[in-house]
């Protein structure tokens, strides 16, 4: 047993289905937090909201039963203002009952007196209607109960006289005798936690309740009373009721299965189509319905629904799963839901049950780990795209002929995070050599080469056997007169001067995405277009080149301030087909380039003059438009057997093709040089008269050493 556990890691498939597992029940978590934050039934401890499911929604047509009189803006226009008088309101409601209506429902609040003349006209309206009404009830906000929602903050109930006949018009003492034909719905809805509105609660505790001014229990949603009302006709105050019971609610014999409800009582909104579905057909202006000029073909015998409908400076829009950035009037919502009341059968909509979730994520979970354990990688990740393709497609057919609401994120993370959880196990346990080998490189190689070797399967072999070739731009810089120089100088300055030439000139070939390839004593190599493909690596070289020299008076500040000489430097620049590869032993390797291209560009460099920059025929055709150049003649170039080489000198470069050209600061850095090394001839006199009168140079001899510095070779 004691060997099982300590090398538990080699047993690929059981350690595959541990992990598949463990990661099925920290889903199924998220699942169970994600429905707890939707619901706002029970702890919401992590608010992971994500439903890609909203992209299976089948649209269709509206339902020809559904009307929207909506009040827009050219109502508003037509009517001349806003608010919208209520006795409007009643010339609208008595035109639809003329056109023959079978139901008008509005979705407007009307809680507060306004123009008491005007009241009084919508209350005789809606006293007198022949039809059932259905008034909105609004509630300032909501908390979840147990199988309900109920309304709290301010009571937005609608005036008294607007529902009730009494001859009390007090609004503290509940009505006594309703009017006969008006009825109230909830315009309540709750949000997911990603803010979009998936269900609607159909069992809302009014707050005109708590404060006794009504004796309603429950009121339902304004769509399903003016569903039920439809259904009902003229009997709809005395006839069958919504009723709910283990979170399944019926309508008396109406339907042949249930509406499923969550813990606060509400169900899932069935939406047949985006923002604005309505338009085509089932839309009319609120202004047309007032004045008249409307078909009462329209709205014979169908439901009509009177709301606000992208209204400026009205915002009763919200967010829904068919969206797709923009909002939906809250009208056309309840328009939703009547629509998939009155399908036959009705076409309600139910989630999966948790523990049909629970399997799914399990079952997939193990099928993938198996899978993953068994194969290579590059199979596995194959066969995880084959299974999300399957599941997906098979789920959707299933939700879109089956009412079914799936729940696809989990499934989807399950089947991801074992693939990734089973590939990581394996990449500890059988990748260890190819690990010890990175880390071996990495003391040599590049860090872009190590990257290279580790994604490879086989790079290491590869990258042994040779390399590629490929054009490259190479750069090389090296002093002028260091050896003569540093033969007079002592063993630490040397050193202290080669490492702060180094480092500045590096910095600057990093600046520009070069790679250092070596340093040879004094001399710097480095590349362009390897091992990352650079489309303008001659440009970069050059760009390099003008900053090596822009900036050789920062470095010979420094150098002066710690009491070193200045130094000068020559650049050349070649491009051309090179190999590019880890070249040497087995126990020593380099990455470098090799080719003519690269001893050419370094006979360049050592035919360059200080603080000049010289290029091949290839690095000026590949950026003759940003540079301009002085043609070298007659050129021997060591160790080529006389032959003749097109050598340039760039005397100017610019930014863009059209930018103005900016001078080569060759002259401005030779200049600098030799203000710096008077500076350093007088600092090298000051010091000899420090150290004894036998070292002090004076008169001639002064004037002699001085002169001698001025005429000092390159």
């Amino acid at each position: 047993m004691g060997r099982y556990i300590r090398y538990w890691y080699t047993y690929r498939t059981e350690v595959a289905v541990v992990i598949a597992v463990i990661l099925s029940g920290v889903i199924y978590a998220l699942y169970t937090q994600q429905v707890a934050c939707d619901t706002h039934a029970g702890a919401c401890l992590i608010n992971i909201s994500v439903h890609p499911e909203d992209r299976l929604i089948a649209q269709s047509n509206p339902d020809p039963n559904v009307v929207i009189v909506g009040v827009d803006n050219a109502s508003v226009d037509k009517i001349g203002q806003y608010p919208v008088p209520r006795d409007r309101y009643a010339q609208v409601l008595r035109n639809l009952q003329a056109a023959g209506a079978a139901v008008v429902a509005f979705d407007v609040g009307f809680p507060d007196p306004r123009e008491e003349k005007s009241d009084d006209v919508f209350a005789k309206a809606l006293w007198e209607s022949t039809i059932p009404v259905v008034l909105s009830y609004g509630a300032d906000n909501t908390k979840s109960a147990d199988g309900k929602v109920i309304q709290i903050g301010i009571d937005q109930v609608p005036l008294k006289k607007f529902r009730c006949t009494d001859a009390n018009t007090d609004a503290n003492v509940a009505c006594k005798n309703p009017a006969p034909n008006v009825a109230l719905g909830s315009t309540d809805y709750a949000a997911d936690s990603d803010g979009v509105v998936r269900r609607l609660p159909m069992f809302v505790q009014p707050a005109c309740l708590t404060d006794g001014r009504c004796d309603s229990q429950i009121i339902n949603p304004l769509s399903f009373a003016a569903y039920r009302a439809f259904v009902l006709g003229k009997d709809f105050q005395s006839g069958a009721t919504l009723q709910e019971s283990g979170h399944n609610a019926s309508f008396g014999t109406a339907w042949s299965d249930p509406l499923q409800v969550d813990d606060t009582g509400s169900a899932l909104i069935n939406y047949f189509g985006p923002p604005r579905n309505y338009d085509h057909g089932q839309y009319l202006s609120f202004g047309d319905v007032w004045d008249g000029s409307f078909s009462h073909d329209a709205v014979n015998g169908k439901v009509v629904l009177v709301g606000y409908y992208y209204l400026t400076g009205v915002h009763d829009e919200v967010l829904t799963p068919t969206s797709s950035g923009s909002l939906m009037p809250g009208v056309e919502l309840h328009a939703n839901v009547i629509q998939m009341l009155l399908a036959v059968p009705p076409k309600f909509l139910v989630h999966e049950p948790p523990l049909v979730v629970f399997l799914t994520i399990l079952v997939l979970a193990l099928l993938m780990a198996v899978a993953v354990a068994r194969v290579r990688v590059l199979w596995g990740l194959i066969a995880t795209g084959v299974a999300l393709v399957v599941f997906t497609v098979g789920i959707t057919i299933l939700a879109n002929y089956g009412g079914l609401v799936p729940d696809l994120f989990h499934p989807w993370l399950a089947i991801g995070l074992t693939y990734s959880g089973v590939t990581a196990y394996r990449f500890l346990y059988e990748d260890r050599e190819k690990r010890k080998v990175t880390r071996i490189f990495g003391h040599y190689l590049k860090p872009e080469i190590v990257a290279q070797l580790a994604r490879t399967r086989g790079g290491v072999d590869d990258i042994l056997r040779g390399g590629e070739r490929r054009d490259m731009t190479l750069l090389f810089v090296d002093i002028r007169g260091f050896t003569s120089m540093s033969e007079s100088m002592a063993a630490n300055d040397v050193t202290e001067l080669v490492q702060m030439y180094l480092d500045h000139l590096s910095g600057i070939i990093f600046t520009w995405d070069g790679t250092v390839d070596k340093y040879v004593g004094d001399e710097i190599v480095a590349f362009w277009n390897a091992p990352r493909l650079q489309e303008n690596h001659a440009l970069l070289a050059l760009r390099c080149a003008y900053d090596m020299v822009n900036r050789a008076p920062e470095l010979e500040q420094q150098l002066l301030a710690k009491g070193l000489p200045p130094i000068r430097w020559g650049i050349g620049i070649n491009t051309g087909p090179a190999v590019v590869g880890n070249m040497g032993s087995r126990s020593r390797l380099q990455y470098t380039a090799l080719g003519d291209t690269v001893n050419t560009a370094a006979r360049f460099c050592a035919h360059a003059p200080a603080f000049h920059v010289l290029i091949g025929q290839m690095t000026y055709d590949m950026c003759k438009e940003y540079i301009a150049v002085d043609l070298v003649p007659g050129v021997q170039l060591k160790g080529k057997s006389a032959q003749t080489f097109s050598l340039y000198q760039v005397t100017a470069i610019r930014e863009t093709s059209s930018s103005p050209w900016v001078p080569f600061p060759t002259e401005m850095a030779t200049q600098s040089h030799h203000s710096f090394t008077l500076q350093y001839t007088g600092q090298t006199v000051i010091a000899a008269g420090e150290s004894g009168p036998q070292d002090i140079l004076v008169g001639e001899a002064a004037e002699q050493a001085l002169a001698e510095q001025k005429r000092s070779p390159d």
